[in-house]
């Protein structure tokens, strides 16, 4: 019996013991779980804080970061957080101003006086003024032979700089388009060169990481793969939230696409319907922006091609074309682009809902083709296989138009090679233009109130893109009409005659769609693509 009661308390002592350290073990693991709680709390606390970066994908590393341009879309995605204009017409049909506080017309249309803001500086906090407005325009002298900003049909105007703010410029005519030369006026620092002459002659300032900027960044380094930009603490506009811009070079397709989905670039455009099917379908992970590309992409026939068409051959060949077939085709969602009516984009205020489509009749354009003598030939099609979408226009079209006997041999270039070619005759003086019957290229950021880069084709007439005297003469008009109604009503006649000589096939009005991390907002209040006009509306921090 003691024996037994002996062992009883050893066991009741035992469990007692065994109790206590469980429940000690109980409390550290509550205690364990708290910690991991408070942990997670601090690390998103952490994400909150240090998410300051916005990365986004480019497709080669430039030679140089210059506020001039090269013409390109990505080039203009690189400089655009570097390098303010003054003033941008949106598409809302007013003008958005940056360095301009400012824009006065005369009422006969031939003077323009710009005011400068009074809190605007360079980023090594020089002031900026009209002494650059006037260095930017000796360079264009220097560099051209004549002042862009005060020339207009060949015709030299002339300036006035009234004060350290304020300056006019007085054009010979009317110009409806000269409000868009200049607000994008190409300004530098001339406190930085030598002279105008200087800058012309070398632009080696240029390759450099420590230039002076305008816009709402600097160049904080330039590495092997990637530039980095810092955002100004003294930027007039205010300070942008996003601290840091890393500019990426990532390869296009579906490695561009893996880097978005591994988190590597913050944002990409989506161009195919699968893509758009694909990331609508994660709304909690990403956001879908839409918004009009203010582009017309179109097929172009070229007048002093190998196999020169004339004008029966030119409208048999329209007739062939569906557009709907190439917008389902091509793109696979009116999302993405629609089919277009006019040489103008909806986003001009010149635009015409009303204007004539091309009309889509097969039969008669197999007609036209056999009587023509167009049936049998073989034309040289040339597209810019880096533009998204347009080796599948090339393919539809090559497939409408075997069906009335026209074989088409397609040639996917390089931006630099098509570009040569595309513009040889008018922009590089070369005989590579005369290698190629048909291509397609776009009209680009048209916006505002006139004819924007249309025009440039409508009035160069015979010299270049094959259009009569009479259509260039009506170009002239629409920009130099200062009242409105009769201005709409000139460009209403513009596009009959122009659509009525079957030289310029308007293909699509292009969407800009893109897809974001979720916690990327902002996206959609920049209505000037390509990427993005207002830097201080972007937030990584949704």
């Amino acid at each position: 019996m003691k024996k037994f009661a002996a062992l009883l308390l050893a066991l009741l002592m035992m469990f007692s013991l065994v109790a206590c350290g469980g429940k000690e073990e109980i409390k550290e693991e509550v205690k364990e779980e708290t910690t991991t709680e408070e942990k997670t709390e601090e690390v998103k606390e952490e994400e909150k804080v240090v998410r300051d970066t916005f990365t986004m994908a480019i497709s080669y590393m430039p030679d140089a970061l210059s506020p001039i341009g090269n013409g390109s879309d990505d080039y203009t995605t690189m400089t655009r957080p570097l390098y303010d204009k003054l003033f941008m017409e949106n598409n809302k049909g007013g003008v958005d101003y940056y360095l301009a506080k400012s824009l006065e017309i005369s009422e006969d249309g031939m003077t323009y006086t710009v005011v400068l803001r009074d809190d605007i500086t360079w980023s090594d906090g020089t002031p900026i003024t009209t002494k650059d407005i006037e260095f930017g325009m000796q360079y264009s002298i220097a560099k051209y032979g004549y002042n862009r900003y005060a020339r207009v049909n060949g015709v030299e105007g002339s300036y006035e700089i009234v004060d350290d703010q304020t300056f006019s410029v007085t054009i010979p005519e009317p110009y409806n388009y000269f409000i868009a030369t200049l607000g994008g006026m190409t300004i530098f620092p001339a406190h930085e060169f030598e002279s105008a002459e200087a800058l012309a002659a070398d632009q080696s300032y240029y390759t450099k990481a420590d230039v002076v900027t305008s816009g709402a960044y600097t160049i904080k380094e330039i590495n092997a793969d990637n530039i980095v930009f810092e955002a100004r603490d003294d930027y007039y506009r205010g300070t942008p939230e996003i601290k840091n811009i890393v500019l990426k070079v990532v390869g296009s397709g579906s490695t561009k696409a893996i880097a978005f989905e591994n988190g590597e670039i913050d944002y990409m455009r989506i161009t195919t319907v699968d893509e758009l099917e694909k990331y609508s379908a994660q709304s909690d992970k990403y956001n879908i922006y839409i918004m009009p590309e203010a582009r017309l992409n179109y097929l172009q026939v070229n007048p002093y091609g190998p196999n020169p068409l004339d004008d029966a051959q030119r409208e048999a060949l329209f007739y062939a074309i569906n557009g709907d077939e190439v917008i389902d085709f091509a793109y696979g969602s009116t999302d993405l682009a629609q089919n277009p009516n006019s040489m103008l984009v909806p986003t001009q205020g010149l635009y015409n809902a009303n204007t004539p489509d091309y009309e889509f009749n097969l039969e008669k354009a197999k007609q036209m083709a056999k009587d023509s003598g167009l049936e049998g030939k073989e034309l040289v099609y040339i597209y810019n296989k880096d533009r998204a979408n347009m080796e599948a226009c090339a393919i539809v079209l090559q497939q409408q138009l075997q069906q009335i006997g026209v074989n088409l041999k397609i040639e996917g270039l390089d931006s630099t090679t098509f570009f040569q070619r595309f513009f040889g005759l008018s922009s590089y003086h070369n005989d590579q233009y005369t290698t190629w019957d048909l291509g397609t290229n776009g009209w680009d950021s048209m916006r505002g109130g006139t004819l924007y880069q249309a025009y440039s084709y409508f009035n160069q007439a015979d010299d270049a893109w094959g259009m009569t005297p009479a259509c260039g003469e009506l170009a002239v008009k629409v920009n130099t009409i200062t009242d409105t109604a009769e201005m709409q009503k000139a460009a209403d006649e513009l596009m009959e005659v122009a659509m009525d000589q079957h030289r310029i096939y308007p293909l699509t009005y292009t969407n800009y769609v893109m897809v974001s991390q979720k916690y990327v907002s902002g996206l959609d209040t920049c209505d000037i693509v390509p990427e993005f006009a207002d830097w201080l509306a972007i937030s990584v921090n949704n």
